[in-house]
């Protein structure tokens, strides 16, 4: 099972490197043979702090449509003393940046970023498929995959533009939970929204 979860995520992401190819293709000309290949070098990478996907994580993506929508690839990370053991995990993450406002040639701000992801997390206890000592439905989900939403906001800036090849960096934050969070949070009326968000920052630097 967690062979065919690694074919999935290396088969999604290849399918993201042949869109974003297929859309550069009819620009590429204008390129030197030399300098072709960074059309399909990830548009940016970044660093996170919490927000669902680990305690610290690192990604790297892909923007489209004029910069209207991120597809990232993150691996986070959570320590022993954090949690019960080191925790590894990889997450795929789409964000539609439904507004954008331009304040000047140096300032960028997207106040409305909205978001889906898909995370697994490696490690026998955060198993797929249920383990034969459970009687079948004893769990209906599979604490090693769960999916969510976010809601979150960019402040994009040319900041180190001058002094490294990077075009600008941006500071982002987000709110979010997972899917078996808001269903246990309308199926108990007890559990308050606080315990189902999860809140996060990153810095992203864009190429």
């Amino acid at each position: 099972m967690l062979k065919q979860w690694n074919f999935k995520i290396i088969l999604i992401i290849l399918l993201i490197w042949l869109v974003k190819g297929t859309d550069t293709f009819s620009q590429v000309s204008q390129y030197p043979d030399s300098t072709r290949y960074k059309r399909f070098l990830p548009d940016y990478m970044k660093l996170q702090f919490a927000g669902g996907i680990g305690f610290v994580s690192m990604g790297v993506g892909y923007t489209f449509f004029n910069q209207k929508l991120d597809v990232s690839y993150f691996y986070g990370y959570v320590p022993e003393n954090v949690t019960s053991d080191d925790l590894h995990s990889v997450s795929l993450q789409v964000t539609a940046k439904l507004l954008r406002f331009k304040i000047n040639e140096n300032l960028e701000i997207m106040p409305l970023n909205v978001g889906g992801f898909i995370h697994h997390t490696f490690g026998s206890e955060y198993w797929l498929k249920l383990p034969e000592h459970y009687p079948p439905g004893y769990y209906w989900w599979a604490p090693g995959r769960n999916a969510g939403i976010f809601l979150g906001g960019e402040v994009k800036t040319s900041f180190l533009s001058n002094a490294t090849p990077a075009s600008g960096t941006a500071f982002y934050v987000r709110a979010g939970s997972r899917g078996l969070y808001i269903a246990s949070k309308f199926g108990n009326a007890s559990i308050h929204l606080n315990d189902i968000l999860e809140f996060g920052f990153g810095l992203a630097v864009y190429r």
